[in-house]
């Protein structure tokens, strides 16, 4: 029998990836429950920065923009969570995006971490389970999660056919079939010049500590 070592890389981690990403994948909604009971519903925001960054404008300025417009209105659907899923390394980028989020009265959640710490628990119970502890796993995963049913909605800004300006979710058939389950509060506004600020603030701190 050959070796997963000589199979492609979307192999290595399994003999039947598949099969272990639905089952990750699972696990990973059960701890998001779990761990977030109040929660309505759960969307994930997927921004692609690295090859994409030349196709859609994922500035800080952009998404302030967008989250602002997309997101408008749709807590009359109940508590929502937005969870980012995003190649961007930069912590002080993902930082301003938590920020925006959480100003405009939204619970936030760091999806790469979840899943990541989902996958490394997983990995420690099966035989060479050190193999699933990767970046292309994680993503796998995270595309499960994209389209499968405990997920309330989607936002993305990646290429250029997925990054729109915005989307307006609150009309859109993503909500269509979700019950209204409390009024419009007023508009809560991002302060741009504030995110800018603080995200100079952490770049700057991390260069003086040669991160």
């Amino acid at each position: 029998k050959t070796e997963p070592s000589s199979f492609p890389f979307w192999c290595k981690y399994d003999y039947d990836g598949t099969s272990v990403a639905n089952t990750v994948t699972e696990m990973v909604f059960d701890t998001l429950e779990s761990k977030y009971p109040d929660i309505s519903h759960f969307g994930m925001f997927h921004i692609r920065r690295g090859d994409a960054i030349e196709e859609c404008d994922t500035t800080l300025r952009k998404i302030s923009s967008y989250l602002s417009c997309s997101l408008d209105r749709i807590e009359i659907y109940g508590n929502i969570s937005i969870m980012l899923s995003t190649d961007e390394h930069d912590p002080c980028y993902r930082s301003a995006i938590q920020g925006m989020i959480e100003v405009l009265g939204f619970h936030f959640v760091d999806l790469d971490a979840v899943v990541a710490e989902v996958v490394t628990d997983y990995a420690a119970l099966v035989p060479n389970g050190s193999r699933l502890v990767n970046n292309m796993f994680i993503y796998k995963v995270e595309a499960n999660m994209e389209w499968h049913e405990r997920i309330g909605f989607r936002m993305n800004q990646r290429r250029s056919q997925s990054c729109n300006s915005c989307d307006e979710l609150h009309s859109s058939w993503q909500f269509q079939k979700k019950p209204i389950v409390s009024e419009p509060r007023h508009n809560w506004t991002i302060d741009f010049t504030h995110v800018n600020e603080t995200y100079m603030i952490c770049a700057n701190r991390l260069s003086a500590e040669g991160v």
